[in-house]
């Protein structure tokens, strides 16, 4: 069953925002567990395709599912990657857009994207499409902003380590606010492009100020997501390192690679504490 969530309220989308939210739907699989394997959206309203960088799709926690993907010919996109829902059990996911750079030729056009179809082996029910809010493009509003850069906690070249290696720093970077606001980083997502699975990896952690948060792997195991609740402040200028670590445990693993990086500069998730966009 598909149905419409608590939609957003219209508001501003300004230039160079990320995941701002559009439309909420909440499934809800049936007496057995049900395999969704993408959501297909549609891009409506008087807002033309090109301001929008990227379409991606969120869970309830705000964590991306999948990668972003662009509007087709027909102004669609499939979005999202396969996650399950357990029988009788609901899961609440949003709809949201990266905005290009600069949006000045398409300022005051609003619109708005909308949920047309659930992409699963299962029967779907419900009424389709699904409509939340429609935004307002806006290119002159200034946000905050982060810079990304290789940190010192990062071994910064290849590296032989045995099998049994445990705590290892696999990669690092360093978060940096600008000048505009106050951010708050939210979570982080790395990309593990080594021929190492995730079975050959034990413990991995993402590491802030010390303090430990559990990863999430997605389903082709190459993706470790980490969550920061309540969001970690960063001032005006000020920096935070993030580091991913773990431990090196596959017996049948010799000669495979082991390389986690940043895939997308959006798979490092801050906000604006003034305005609150990402």
């Amino acid at each position: 069953m598909v149905a419409s969530g608590s939609q957003p309220a219209n508001s501003l989308a300004p230039q160079s925002a990320s995941r701002i939210p559009f439309t909420t739907v909440t499934l809800t699989a049936g007496s057995a567990d049900v395999t969704v394997n993408s959501i297909t959206v549609e891009r409506v309203g008087l807002m033309q395709d090109a301001v929008l960088a990227g379409v991606v799709l969120l869970d309830q926690n705000g964590m991306q599912i999948g990668i972003a993907k662009t509007l087709n010919s027909n102004h669609q996109a499939m979005v999202g990657e396969p996650f399950v829902i357990k029988a009788g059990t609901s899961k609440v996911v949003t709809i949201a857009g990266n905005m290009n750079a600069s949006l000045g030729s398409y300022a005051g056009q609003v619109g708005g994207l909308n949920v047309v179809a659930v992409n699963t082996s299962g029967s779907v029910s419900g009424a389709l499409p699904i409509s939340g809010a429609s935004h307002t493009v806006n290119a002159s509003l200034t946000l905050g902003t982060a810079q990304l850069s290789v940190s010192s906690f990062d071994p910064n070249s290849s590296q032989t380590k045995e099998i049994g290696t445990t705590n290892y720093k696999f990669a690092g970077i360093r978060v940096t606010a600008g000048s505009a606001e106050q951010i708050r980083l939210w979570s982080v997502r790395f990309n593990q492009t080594g021929s190492a699975s995730s079975q050959d990896l034990a413990n991995v952690k993402v590491y802030v100020d010390g303090t430990a948060y559990d990863t999430t792997v997605s389903s082709d195991g190459k993706y470790y997501s980490a969550i920061f609740p309540g969001g970690i402040l960063l001032d005006k200028g000020l920096a935070k390192d993030v580091y991913i670590q773990g431990d090196i445990v596959g017996t049948g693993a010799a000669g495979r690679t082991v390389k986690f990086d940043i895939y997308k500069n959006t798979d490092v998730y801050t906000s604006g504490v003034t305005y609150g966009y990402g």
